[in-house]
């Protein structure tokens, strides 16, 4: 007999917080893969969905809803769901599934695994599916990589800033609209005694460096020219990221983040480990963080006046979208025909439970009215749909920016400047380039 909807559901609420009796197959990571719904039968065809079981716990729970219903009214392959955390090694799992050729027909990409999988020619192109020429224009953007569309991404985020207007209240202060009216904030708190930023290894260090260098290519008339130039090597990244790379001097220098760091202690800490909680308790005054966490805000800090948005940069405010989740389908399955029906019957039902009002933290369809999860994202929900954005990582670039930036500015915290990092990331660019093109 198969499960129904309500055991699957209760059956993933379980393996995502236990993993462990789960499976029995040990991954890259040691840990052990699930599977759920497993054939009946050794001659029953099996459509494999591959998943990240750390994935988005209410996406994971849609997820086993739709399979669920899928395989009462196919009479093609029966999909099964196999899955593991992303710490315990599912993007090394994957790959060497795939390389096995051991039969992953869909699956969920994190964003670090799709250049790598596209370079060995697993990422089918879904643009000639329905759902996608659905998708408003920062999402298609993100669901590009070359020249075919690698995922169907079905949960939009973004990286923003979000700040504390009482505290910025206390010193005169109202929410910074733009990089002047920043640094100016910043400056004025530090003088006070205070400490502008949270801190984290990752994108506390990544999204204001980025956003205030890469702003200059994605807000261009031209940005599609440079974006090739920058492939070719025509165009160096680091004549634009200098300018972001000069703000994260400053922030360092002026101990924006803290006094006495050292890159080995940023590089220990962790998301999560002092950024919110400093945040949430009002020791600083900007966090910058997914859009998505407004909703944890609002649950355990709703007394916190706080609110999320664009980070600033000369002239104004932008975002860094990024893909939550990204459904993609092996360019090598047995049953390629089968496995874009079912990606198309799970993007439908994303496209009407999004059009009922739920299912991204960000809009992802053109046609359908979008509704806030809280009032308190509005200005990063003005500034997203404002166009002009920055990918969290352009996937039709040839080289990295997000981890690069990161490890540079990391890097910054022992004493290189600003023009030394911009150096270092254009010998990168051409290291990378050459490997690419090699």
């Amino acid at each position: 007999m198969r499960k129904s909807a309500a055991a699957l559901c209760m059956a993933v609420v379980l393996c995502l917080s236990l993993l462990a009796g789960c499976g029995n197959t040990p991954a890259a990571g040691g840990g052990q893969v699930f599977v759920e719904n497993e054939a009946e039968g050794q001659d029953e065809q099996v459509l494999k969905f591959f998943a990240p079981t750390d994935n988005d716990s209410s996406m994971a729970r849609y997820y086993k809803e739709m399979i669920d219903r899928y395989n009462e009214g196919h009479s093609g392959p029966r999909v099964t769901l196999e899955g593991i955390s992303t710490a315990d090694g599912f993007n090394e799992y994957l790959e060497q599934r795939l390389d096995a050729g051991e039969g992953d027909d869909v699956f969920i990409l994190n964003a670090d695994s799709v250049k790598p999988l596209h370079a060995k020619g697993y990422l089918f192109d879904l643009s000639g599916l329905p759902v996608f020429e659905k998708l408003n224009d920062a999402t298609k953007d993100q669901a590009m990589i070359g020249d075919i569309a690698y995922c169907i991404p079905v949960n939009m985020s973004a990286y923003v800033m979000f700040v504390n207007v009482d505290l910025l209240e206390q010193y005169g202060l109202e929410s910074p609209q733009n990089l002047e009216e920043f640094i100016n904030c910043c400056r004025t708190i530090k003088a006070g005694g205070g400490t502008p930023l949270s801190l984290n290894r990752w994108y506390a260090l990544t999204v204001p460096a980025m956003a205030n260098g890469l702003y200059q290519i994605y807000s261009a008339e031209n940005s599609k020219e440079l974006l090739a130039g920058l492939n070719s090597g025509e165009v160096k990244i680091g004549d634009y990221m200098l300018e972001g790379f000069e703000l994260f001097q400053t922030a360092v220098e002026e101990g924006w983040y803290g006094d006495g760091l050292d890159g080995a202690a940023v590089n220990a800490l962790k998301a999560g480990d002092t950024d919110y909680p400093d945040f949430a308790a009002g020791k600083t005054a900007f966090y910058f963080v997914t859009v998505g966490n407004i909703k944890r805000m609002d649950s355990k800090y709703p007394e916190i006046n706080c609110i999320a948005q664009g980070v600033p940069i000369p002239g104004g405010t932008v975002t860094l979208p990024a893909v939550v989740s990204r459904l993609s389908v092996n360019a090598n399955s047995e049953h390629l025909e089968d496995a874009l029906e079912f990606v198309s019957y799970i993007t439908n039902g994303v496209y009407r439970k999004t059009s009922e009002g739920g299912g991204s933290e960000l809009p992802i369809y053109d046609d359908v009215a979008f509704v806030l999860s809280s009032e308190r994202m509005r200005p990063a929900y003005e500034t997203y749909m404002s166009g002009g954005q920055i990918p969290i990582e352009d996937m039709r670039l040839n080289f990295t920016y997000w981890d690069t930036v990161r490890e540079l500015c990391i890097k910054m915290f022992d004493g290189m400047t600003a023009q030394e990092a911009a150096e270092e990331y254009d010998r990168v660019q051409a290291e990378q380039l050459a490997a690419y093109t090699g």
